[in-house]
């Protein structure tokens, strides 16, 4: 199994990176709580409806949690937390939630792995190990593939 990637031109032209070439992730398929539950059936004791009845109560414990102004933390997973966009004032006194609150959004923070031997923390998430990535074919103006796509 592999990740998938498609190579995008960046066509935004006040930027230093004007017409240059990235490659984005392409989602495969979506997975959901039903088939994540039956995946962890298989690879444990614990029934599937026992499965579903944790994982659903593990979202809603970690709202509860979020909500409650906490950082929430999945070992081998990461951490989530809070977020607030904001407008700025002149002064503190000035702030108001009302006039300079934007939103908010969950922060997730993939928990990495540390290196003692280097004095470093990794950048790179756990979870992420052994990653292979693979470019979907490229296209003619035709719509057929023009090569098998390179690693």
């Amino acid at each position: 199994m592999s990740v998938k990637y498609r190579l995008y031109r960046n066509n935004i032209s006040n930027t230093g990176t004007h017409r240059k070439w990235y490659a984005r992730a392409v989602v495969s398929r979506t997975v959901g709580i039903d088939e994540i539950a039956a995946r962890i059936q298989d690879g444990c004791t614990v029934k599937r409806s026992d499965v579903l009845a944790v994982l659903c109560e593990l979202s809603e414990t970690v709202r509860d949690e979020l909500l409650a102004g906490n950082r929430v933390v999945l070992p081998g997973l990461g951490s989530f937390k809070v977020g607030l966009a904001s407008a700025p004032a002149d002064t503190p006194d000035e702030w108001t939630p009302a006039r300079h609150l934007r939103g908010a959004h969950i922060v997730f923070r993939p928990e990495t792995a540390d290196s003692y031997a280097s004095g470093r923390r990794s950048r790179s998430p756990k979870a992420l190990r052994g990653l292979e990535v693979e470019e979907l074919p490229r296209y003619d103006k035709g719509g057929r593939p023009k090569d098998a796509g390179r690693r």
